[in-house]
């Protein structure tokens, strides 16, 4: 058996999956405490937990930290070298920049100094710094200075992060604000752990437990508090694999996840997402986390509605839940009630929340809501349209890495979210293709989260003059014999990818994709001197395959 928990600004959403079958779902609301949310829509469930094999949770809690700047005093100490000035990039006044330089093959030209060191961890402790991160520009290529500042400070801070360790790939600025970011969460989510833990551990609850990352897959609670910058925006990832799951056709699919606070925007192109190519954006800055291309637009069905220019407006703001249901504000879903499409709300909370607008433009109520219900759908048919436009702007990458060179056209759409079914004519018409709400739309996300896959990507590196590969992500550097091959790189990537794959959680059906392959000739005068490998592996993400094949 199977459990799966979104949490999600607006709703916390569960579902039970056994023997390939959903038999239990359950939505609650998503309250000030995120574990009481969790432990809500569980009793919801109302089922045995004997048996239990897999509990994966998706949630905001690292974005909104970030978003919203609610994270513990953070420093960085950072050895940049020649070249791009890292203070264009810093955070906060705790970036401290200090001597030491690699080259862009992995070789020292700058030694790090102990004592430069030692003096910024003593400042940063003077400001109450809980946790630092440690980077250099190519520790990709020799993480030896990041090495070496973890071995001086580890002692003296909680929580210490080291740059090479979050990303194989070359790019100084995503990496400082990626390195930042997962220092400046890592208690957050090792408090937020450990707090789900003893919950679920009070129900008779021990499974190990899974969490979902951006790129749409999963990995272990121990490398989320390693590594918890991995987990944002896994809320609209989770809509993106819910999709997979629910999605039995082929063809290029819209998707649209109409929350409460946000309608996620994602693509499947034959069931497969789009994979941002550099790294996902979080609170306006590039990390090197790597996650599903997707677009989360300010207009659901708790957003606010107000009139500008004599017409209804959508968003971008919530203040609450609909009037309907009690709230402060008329939304979308007031609309909705008003027109018999949502028998849940108070239908006379819903007339009142929108008779004073109706009055100031002169229209009936009635007319009213279907006006507002058509300027949500089109104002997520306009984000749609962007979001399409840059998708075919710029290289466009499947989960598989597959290039694609035709531009992106959906076919269809797909509805998912709580007004998915009462939308769908409204969206088929503003549209003009077919719209699809599958079973059990309305717990789509829990159902992405439940089934998805445990994820790994990794880079390697290896220099046949210097005699060295090095893997970032897993800490690996050895020697190699000058006749090393790239065949014998990506064998050697494939195993470790697998071994660190069940390492992070529990699937058994791991596929391996090399999606990143070169061999250069290094040369000096009229000879070759060496090669320079590089390879980029990754372990598949998508859908278990228990449930691909029932």
């Amino acid at each position: 058996m199977i459990l799966g928990i979104d949490i999600g600004g607006t709703h916390t959403d569960a579902v039970c999956v056994k023997d390939n079958q959903i038999v239990a779902t359950a939505k609650v609301i998503t309250g000030e405490h995120l574990v009481d949310s969790i432990m809500g829509a569980i009793h919801g469930l109302d089922v045995d937990y004997g048996g239990l094999k897999r509990v994966v949770l998706s949630t905001t809690l690292s974005t909104n930290a970030i978003i919203e700047k609610k994270y513990a005093a953070t420093g960085m100490i950072v050895s940049a070298g020649p070249g791009v000035d890292p203070r264009n990039y810093f955070l906060s006044d705790d970036f401290h920049l200090i001597e030491g330089a690699i080259d862009h093959r992995g070789r020292e030209y700058i030694p790090v100094r102990k004592d430069q060191i030692l003096e910024v961890a003593e400042n940063l402790k003077k400001n109450h710094v809980q946790g630092v991160g440690v980077i250099s520009k190519f520790s990709v290529r020799n993480p030896i200075h990041e090495k070496f500042m973890h071995s001086l400070i580890a002692d003296t801070f909680d929580y210490v992060s080291m740059g090479h360790r979050m990303s194989g790939s070359l790019n100084f600025p995503r990496r400082l604000h990626t390195t930042y970011f997962n220092t400046a969460v890592m208690p957050i989510q090792e408090r937020f752990v450990r707090s789900v833990k003893d919950a679920l551990k009070a129900l008779g609850i021990t499974t190990s437990i899974l969490f979902l990352k951006a790129d749409g897959g999963t990995y272990s609670s121990s490398a989320a508090d390693r590594l918890p910058v991995e987990t944002i925006l896994s809320g609209p990832a989770a809509s993106m694999m819910g999709g997979v799951a629910l999605k039995k056709n082929s063809g290029t699919t819209l998707i649209l996840d109409v929350g409460g606070t946000t309608t996620d925007i994602g693509i499947l192109i034959d069931g497969v997402p789009i994979l941002e190519p550099q790294g996902v954006c979080v609170g306006g800055l590039k990390t090197l986390v790597r996650g599903l291309k997707m677009l989360s637009v300010g207009a659901g069905g708790d957003s606010q509605v107000h009139l500008s220019e004599g017409r209804p407006r959508v968003g971008p703001h919530r203040y609450g839940p609909p009037a309907c249901m009690g709230g402060p504000q008329p939304t979308p879903m007031d609309a909705l009630c008003v027109l018999g499409e949502f028998e849940t709300g108070d239908l006379n909370k819903a007339e009142q929340s929108l008779a004073p607008l109706a009055r100031q433009i002169n229209k009936k109520i009635p007319e009213l809501a279907r006006a507002i219900v058509v300027e949500l759908v089109e104002t997520i048919k306009g984000s749609c349209d962007g979001f399409i436009h840059e998708v075919n702007s710029y290289p466009v990458y499947t989960i598989h890495e597959m290039l694609h060179s035709d531009p992106v056209k959906p076919e269809q759409v797909m509805i998912i979210g709580g007004p998915a079914k009462t939308l769908k004519p409204y969206v088929e018409e503003m549209f003009q293709m077919k719209c699809l709400v599958p079973d059990h739309f309305h717990v789509a996300n829990a159902l992405g989260a439940a089934l998805a896959r445990t994820t790994a990507q990794i880079t390697l590196l290896a220099d046949t003059q210097l005699k060295k590969l090095i893997c970032p992500e897993l800490d690996v550097d050895m020697e190699i014999p000058a006749w090393y091959t790239i065949n014998e790189l990506i064998s050697f990537g494939k195993q470790a990818i697998m071994d660190n794959a069940r390492y992070l959680g529990l699937s058994d059906d791991i596929e391996t994709d090399v999606i990143e392959q070169q061999s250069f000739n290094m040369i000096n005068g009229f000879n070759t001197t060496g090669k320079n490998l590089r390879a980029k592996i990754q372990s598949r993400p998508g859908i278990i395959n228990e449930w691909s094949k029932s």
